[in-house]
């Protein structure tokens, strides 16, 4: 499987305008303004830069009226945000979003957390899950949470599943629900794939398995 997760990262700002107001009299005012942006995050995925890698599957195991569940697979993640303690916030996007299968994932599933494996001769390769296990900072548990938006309310999330974009992610030191104010933290993010029934596939050719995701970290 080629790239199931990449990273971006936002730039750091720091900007500043001079205006002079106008006045037709002796005098004038000078307006400073700015914003100093803190360190951006940085986000680490493993030693294999965020690639689940299925290698190869066998056509004949894939049985043609019914899906297909993989193995479920990890990569350590590692979230830092400089020295200074900061609450964070987690959003994924579906970059193959177009090809994603309904229902495919299964009972106890929301589509929201159901991301494409991308498409071969359109026809829909399948789709995974994400999930967000073991949070630590420190040595002390962390707990996920979760927001609908960027506005909305944050939930304890006991099952740690990922919500595509505007679904914010995050982690408290209890099941209270408050993001908490920490320098880095640690965890295992595991993706399970899901192949589409093979009656949907063209099992005559390769079909390479092209789930691709961005992960962005902010401070909230």
């Amino acid at each position: 499987m080629k790239k199931i997760v990449g990273l971006t990262v936002g730039l750091v700002c720091l900007a500043a305008t001079l205006g002079v107001k106008a006045n037709t009299g002796s005098s004038a005012n000078l307006k400073v303004v700015g914003t100093i942006k803190p360190a951006a995050c940085t986000v680490h995925l493993g030693a294999t830069g965020g690639e689940i890698n299925y290698g190869q599957i066998r056509a004949s195991d894939i049985p043609p009226n019914a899906y297909y569940p993989l193995d479920e697979k990890t990569l350590p993640l590692t979230v830092n945000c400089g020295s200074t303690a900061a609450q964070m916030a987690l959003s994924v996007t579906d970059l193959q979003s177009s090809s994603t299968v309904a229902g495919i994932l299964g009972f106890g599933f929301a589509e929201s957390q159901n991301f494409g494996l991308g498409l071969v001769g359109g026809k829909r390769t399948g789709g995974y899950s994400v999930r967000l296990s073991r949070l630590a900072s420190q040595g002390a548990n962390l707990y996920p949470i979760k927001r609908a938006s960027a506005s909305g309310a944050w939930l304890y999330s006991s099952s740690g599943l990922v919500d595509k974009y505007p679904y914010q992610h995050s982690w408290s030191r209890s099941t209270a629900a408050t993001p908490a104010f920490v320098n880095s933290i640690t965890g295992t993010l595991a993706v399970k794939a899901v192949l589409n029934r093979g009656s949907e596939l063209n099992l005559s050719n390769d079909v390479p398995l092209n789930g691709l995701a961005t992960l962005i970290v902010t401070r909230i």
